[in-house]
């Protein structure tokens, strides 16, 4: 039996420009940075593409991400419902990671919408600075390193933060589309095993009017190898690992990622993408 062959979509991706010699800074207010970006076309491969006994082998420990099946209660405009994420849709994550990851505590910290803009129109540098009208962030980065994720415990917490520290902690994202199928942005992941942590990621400042936080940009290299889920659904639910407390040989500790332009979008039919994230510090003790 003919084995098939994994399908590919080729993207242009913004990466950190090497011309960046200093610290990258970004203001969330004002949207004030010093952050330089070069275009790379990269090769971003269908995970739907891959035969089953692939897809076992990406998980949060072993790529940073993971593909999995879960349909929320909740549908469409009703995840654009505040009352409605942080009531029901929260519970639902907590569940749902205790469940999939085998986590016995978790701490909803924050959580995003996004909506790609109509046909035609380009998207705002970093997903644009409205809050409420949050548009797909279409540079490589990663949401924390591992200096915030050790302190987003302390800061959320309280008297618990101590004693968890001590155990397992991770932050995971668990990404899902509004409505389907996304075309026009859909969200690539590389693989923590194809990306070089030393070369590949620059420490940038986060800068709010209450305190400085500390993300990863991402620079290209060859060796990456990213991945997409071609015409995600709303129980096409990514995780991706934002931080790791438990260093260990082989265990991945973060998923950088973008959203990008799918060329062949522009030929077909489809709603502009609607996705909600929500950033979930995941412990392994109570």
């Amino acid at each position: 039996m003919p084995v098939a062959t994994p399908q590919s979509v080729i993207a242009e991706v913004p990466f950190l420009s090497p011309s960046v010699k200093e610290k990258p800074f970004t203001y969330t207010t004002s949207g004030n940075t010093n952050v330089k970006t070069e275009e790379h076309d990269i090769k971003i491969t269908d995970l739907r593409s891959l035969p089953e006994s692939e897809l076992g082998d990406f998980t949060t420990d072993h790529s940073g991400f993971q593909w999995v099946k879960h349909e929320s209660k909740l549908k469409g405009d009703e995840l654009f419902d505040e009352e409605k994420i942080k009531n029901e849709y929260y519970p639902e994550v907590d569940a749902f990671l205790k469940k999939t990851l085998g986590a016995r505590r978790t701490f909803i910290f924050d959580h995003t919408t996004r909506r790609a803009p109509p046909r035609g129109e380009k998207v705002e540098f970093g997903g644009g600075r409205d809050p409420a009208r949050r548009q797909p962030g279409t540079r490589a980065h990663v949401d924390q390193t591992p200096k915030a994720g050790a302190e987003r415990v302390f800061l959320h917490l309280g008297e618990d933060a101590e004693r968890l520290s001590k155990g397992r902690a991770q932050i995971v994202n668990v990404w899902r589309p509004i409505r389907g199928p996304v075309r026009d942005y859909p969200l690539a992941v590389a693989d923590y095993r194809s990306i070089n942590p030393e070369t590949d990621l620059q420490p940038h400042d986060l800068i709010s009017p209450t305190r400085k936080g500390e993300t990863y940009s991402v620079r290209y290299g060859d060796h990456q190898k990213w991945y997409y889920i071609k015409d995600q659904q709303p129980d096409d639910v990514l995780l991706l690992k934002c931080y790791e407390s438990e260093v260990e040989p082989g265990r991945a500790l973060l998923t950088p990622h973008t959203a990008f332009l799918n060329k062949e979008s522009l030929t077909q039919e489809y709603e502009p993408r609607q996705s909600i994230e929500v950033r979930v510090l995941v412990f392994y003790t109570e």
